[in-house]
């Protein structure tokens, strides 16, 4: 049986030293690959509309959310579901998906299994100022960088779906 990475109990919360700000959102790492031997990751996600991912899908891994406040409009395949509180979805790899929200803001958790992908989100962010959301940057850094990003997470098992 492999050995996990820590044999200890892990408890954590939303806080300064686990937290980035990723384009105009705010993502607390509560549990990474490092904490679970690769198996999965999970993030605490404080997301704002109109700075959402192009149509993609992931080769590697499975998303799910789980709303914890506001609204979300996945598109995954040819279906579309708006998820609330206390609302989940599961998103599987290899299918296309997307989301925008209806909201102006949301707070969701983001399952990430098996992990890996967090690693996208920590380099392209930077250490959270607060826990609250980031300033609405004056233009999208998101096209400042996005042959960086596009090539990241071309290498990271993604594929971007721009005709869905």
């Amino acid at each position: 049986m492999e050995q996990r990475a820590s044999t200890e109990a892990l408890s954590r919360r939303p806080a300064l030293e686990n937290s980035i700000h990723y384009i105009a959102h705010t993502f607390s790492f509560l549990v990474t690959g490092e904490d679970t031997s690769g198996d999965f990751s999970l993030i605490h996600c404080h997301f704002r509309k109109d700075f959402m991912a192009p149509p993609h899908y992931h080769k590697l891994e499975d998303e799910s959310f789980y709303v914890l406040e506001g609204e979300i409009q996945f598109h995954v395949g040819d279906k579309s579901f708006v998820v609330g509180p206390g609302g989940f979805i599961f998103l599987p790899r290899n299918i296309p998906h997307h989301f925008n929200l209806i909201s102006e803001t949301a707070k969701a958790l983001m399952q990430i299994s098996p992990a890996g992908f967090e690693v996208f989100f920590k380099e392209f962010g930077r250490p959270a100022e607060s826990l609250e959301l980031p300033p609405v940057p004056a233009i999208n850094p998101r096209s400042e960088m996005f042959q960086k990003m596009h090539d990241r997470m071309i290498e990271l098992g993604n594929v971007f779906m721009p005709e869905m």
